[in-house]
């Protein structure tokens, strides 16, 4: 069942993420030269916005360097740094980077450029417990 949702969260982004894109419709020719200049030197306005999710287990923290490494269902390890402004949620209730812990389930959003994460979603060991 987790593989499943994992699966359609990543399928939802990756569709979202095509759409956003996408060329719009826009005439062959430009009305001038100096109006494309800057459209075409400029980065698409997708890029930035753009995240992918992860999700796993919590092996570990690295307070001094702001940094967690999650391990998938499937595949390799991954480290992320954490955003200064990121929200990080556990349990339902926002908390700060330092209650963390290893073992807890979380998702995160995150760059794929730069592997920083934007959000932390944990679920600790005690409600993975309660939830069976």
């Amino acid at each position: 069942m987790r593989k499943l949702i994992l699966l359609a969260a990543v399928l939802g982004t990756a569709a979202f993420a095509a759409q956003q894109t996408s060329p719009s419709a826009s005439p062959s020719t430009p009305a001038s030269p100096s109006a494309t200049a800057p459209t075409a030197s400029a980065p698409s306005p997708a890029l930035p916005s753009a995240s992918t999710v992860l999700s796993g287990e919590l092996k570990s923290i690295d307070k001094d360097k702001h940094v967690v490494t999650i391990a998938p269902l499937t595949g390799a390890q991954q480290d992320l740094k954490v955003a200064d402004g990121a929200t990080i949620t556990r349990d339902g209730a926002t908390v700060g980077f330092d209650q963390l812990k290893s073992g807890d389930d979380v998702r995160a959003s995150f760059d794929p450029l730069t592997n920083e994460a934007k959000s932390l979603e944990v679920h600790s060991k005690l409600m993975k417990e309660m939830n069976k």
